[in-house]
Protein backbone atom coordinates (compact mmCIF):
# COMPACT_ATOMS: atom_id res chain seq x y z
CA UNK A 1 0.00 0.00 0.00
CA UNK A 2 1.40 3.24 -0.82
CA UNK A 3 1.76 6.16 1.63
CA UNK A 4 -0.08 8.82 0.37
CA UNK A 5 1.37 11.17 2.74
CA UNK A 6 4.78 10.52 2.02
CA UNK A 7 4.08 10.74 -1.88
CA UNK A 8 3.26 14.33 -0.72
CA UNK A 9 6.61 14.71 0.96
CA UNK A 10 7.84 13.74 -1.84
CA UNK A 11 6.65 15.86 -4.25
CA UNK A 12 7.40 18.95 -2.02
CA UNK A 13 10.83 17.95 -2.08
CA UNK A 14 11.10 17.91 -5.88
CA UNK A 15 9.70 21.06 -6.01
CA UNK A 16 11.88 22.58 -3.55
CA UNK A 17 14.76 20.62 -5.85
CA UNK A 18 13.58 22.47 -8.92
CA UNK A 19 13.44 25.41 -7.08
CA UNK A 20 16.78 25.43 -5.49
CA UNK A 21 18.03 24.68 -8.77
CA UNK A 22 19.17 21.09 -7.99
CA UNK A 23 20.26 19.84 -10.99
CA UNK A 24 20.16 16.12 -10.47
CA UNK A 25 16.46 16.87 -10.28
CA UNK A 26 15.84 17.97 -13.78
CA UNK A 27 16.76 14.46 -14.99
CA UNK A 28 13.67 12.99 -13.40
CA UNK A 29 11.39 15.18 -14.74
CA UNK A 30 12.81 14.78 -18.15
CA UNK A 31 12.73 11.09 -17.84
CA UNK A 32 9.24 10.97 -16.41
CA UNK A 33 6.91 13.93 -17.65
CA UNK A 34 7.17 13.86 -21.44
CA UNK A 35 6.88 17.46 -21.83
CA UNK A 36 10.07 18.17 -20.85
CA UNK A 37 11.35 15.44 -23.03
CA UNK A 38 13.28 17.87 -25.66
CA UNK A 39 14.74 20.40 -22.61
CA UNK A 40 18.22 20.18 -21.18
CA UNK A 41 18.51 20.31 -17.75
CA UNK A 42 18.94 24.35 -17.91
CA UNK A 43 15.99 24.55 -19.73
CA UNK A 44 14.03 22.95 -17.23
CA UNK A 45 15.39 24.36 -14.54
CA UNK A 46 14.16 27.52 -16.10
CA UNK A 47 10.64 26.61 -16.73
CA UNK A 48 7.48 26.69 -14.17
CA UNK A 49 7.40 24.36 -12.19
CA UNK A 50 4.83 23.86 -10.01
CA UNK A 51 3.37 21.74 -6.88
CA UNK A 52 0.92 20.09 -9.53
CA UNK A 53 3.69 18.95 -11.56
CA UNK A 54 5.59 17.45 -8.76
CA UNK A 55 2.89 15.44 -7.74
CA UNK A 56 2.42 14.52 -11.24
CA UNK A 57 6.47 13.29 -11.51
CA UNK A 58 6.03 11.12 -7.93
CA UNK A 59 2.66 9.92 -9.54
CA UNK A 60 3.85 8.54 -12.63
CA UNK A 61 7.27 7.55 -10.71
CA UNK A 62 4.78 5.11 -9.17
CA UNK A 63 2.87 4.03 -11.65
CA UNK A 64 -0.12 6.53 -12.38
CA UNK A 65 -1.15 8.70 -14.99
CA UNK A 66 -1.52 11.62 -12.42
CA UNK A 67 -1.65 12.63 -8.87
CA UNK A 68 -5.91 12.15 -8.82
CA UNK A 69 -6.02 8.67 -10.46
CA UNK A 70 -2.59 7.48 -7.48
CA UNK A 71 -4.93 9.57 -4.73
CA UNK A 72 -8.22 7.80 -6.04
CA UNK A 73 -6.32 4.27 -6.19
CA UNK A 74 -3.66 4.61 -4.40
CA UNK A 75 -4.78 1.17 -2.03
CA UNK A 76 -5.25 -0.80 -5.48
CA UNK A 77 -2.49 -3.57 -7.01
CA UNK A 78 -2.60 -2.49 -10.42
CA UNK A 79 -2.42 -5.65 -13.05
CA UNK A 80 -0.01 -5.62 -15.99
CA UNK A 81 -1.27 -6.69 -19.32
CA UNK A 82 0.10 -10.53 -18.49
CA UNK A 83 -2.25 -10.26 -15.11
CA UNK A 84 0.85 -10.26 -12.78
CA UNK A 85 0.75 -7.74 -10.36
CA UNK A 86 2.91 -4.37 -11.48
CA UNK A 87 6.18 -3.41 -9.97
CA UNK A 88 7.26 -0.08 -9.18
CA UNK A 89 9.90 0.82 -12.21
CA UNK A 90 12.90 2.63 -11.25
CA UNK A 91 13.43 5.60 -13.51
CA UNK A 92 16.80 6.60 -12.64
CA UNK A 93 19.53 5.96 -10.41
CA UNK A 94 22.49 8.01 -9.71
CA UNK A 95 25.04 6.51 -7.11
CA UNK A 96 27.58 9.06 -5.97
CA UNK A 97 31.26 8.52 -6.30
CA UNK A 98 34.07 9.75 -4.45
CA UNK A 99 36.53 10.65 -6.82
CA UNK A 100 40.12 12.40 -5.44
CA UNK A 101 40.42 14.62 -8.83
CA UNK A 102 37.01 16.13 -10.08
CA UNK A 103 38.44 17.02 -13.80
CA UNK A 104 40.91 13.85 -14.56
CA UNK A 105 37.11 11.66 -13.70
CA UNK A 106 35.37 13.68 -15.85
CA UNK A 107 38.04 13.14 -18.58
CA UNK A 108 38.58 9.44 -17.83
CA UNK A 109 34.91 9.10 -18.02
CA UNK A 110 34.15 11.14 -21.22
CA UNK A 111 37.15 10.00 -23.21
CA UNK A 112 37.46 6.15 -22.34
CA UNK A 113 33.86 5.16 -21.35
CA UNK A 114 31.96 7.38 -23.76
CA UNK A 115 29.95 9.58 -21.08
CA UNK A 116 29.43 12.94 -21.56
CA UNK A 117 29.76 15.94 -18.74
CA UNK A 118 26.17 17.22 -17.47
CA UNK A 119 27.90 19.74 -14.72
CA UNK A 120 30.79 20.71 -12.68
CA UNK A 121 30.25 22.76 -9.82
CA UNK A 122 32.82 24.66 -7.74
CA UNK A 123 35.99 26.83 -7.99
CA UNK A 124 38.50 24.64 -7.92
CA UNK A 125 35.97 21.92 -8.56
CA UNK A 126 34.46 19.91 -6.21
CA UNK A 127 31.49 18.27 -7.42
CA UNK A 128 30.29 16.54 -10.78
CA UNK A 129 27.71 14.82 -13.06
CA UNK A 130 28.52 12.55 -15.99
CA UNK A 131 26.29 11.19 -18.30
CA UNK A 132 25.68 8.33 -20.71
CA UNK A 133 21.98 6.80 -21.57
CA UNK A 134 19.89 6.60 -18.98
CA UNK A 135 23.31 6.10 -16.60
CA UNK A 136 24.09 9.29 -14.17
CA UNK A 137 27.09 9.31 -12.22
CA UNK A 138 27.50 11.89 -9.48
CA UNK A 139 31.25 12.55 -8.82
CA UNK A 140 32.45 14.14 -5.58
CA UNK A 141 35.66 15.29 -4.90
CA UNK A 142 37.21 13.36 -1.43
CA UNK A 143 40.83 13.99 0.06
CA UNK A 144 41.30 11.44 2.61
CA UNK A 145 39.72 7.80 1.87
CA UNK A 146 35.91 7.50 2.56
CA UNK A 147 35.96 4.15 4.32
CA UNK A 148 39.29 3.71 7.12
CA UNK A 149 41.25 0.60 4.96
CA UNK A 150 42.60 -0.87 8.22
CA UNK A 151 40.69 -2.50 10.82
CA UNK A 152 42.20 -0.85 13.93
CA UNK A 153 41.93 2.58 11.97
CA UNK A 154 38.04 2.12 12.90
CA UNK A 155 38.41 1.11 17.01
CA UNK A 156 40.09 -2.70 16.85
CA UNK A 157 37.81 -5.71 16.26
CA UNK A 158 34.42 -5.73 14.71
CA UNK A 159 31.91 -7.54 16.84
CA UNK A 160 31.96 -10.57 14.63
CA UNK A 161 35.44 -11.30 16.34
CA UNK A 162 36.17 -13.14 19.13
CA UNK A 163 37.45 -11.79 22.10
CA UNK A 164 41.43 -13.21 22.11
CA UNK A 165 41.22 -12.85 26.26
CA UNK A 166 38.07 -14.33 27.22
CA UNK A 167 37.71 -16.41 23.96
CA UNK A 168 34.05 -14.86 23.94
Amino acid sequence: MLNIDHLRKQAKLYLRWHRTQYYPVAAQIRAVLPRYRRLNDREILAQPFLLSDAQELVARTVGFDSWEALHRGSHFVTQTRTGTPAMTTLVAAEPQLYVRDIVASCEFYSRMLGFSVAFIYGEPPFYAQVFRDGARLNLRQVDEPVVAARRDAIGGAGPCQADRTTGR
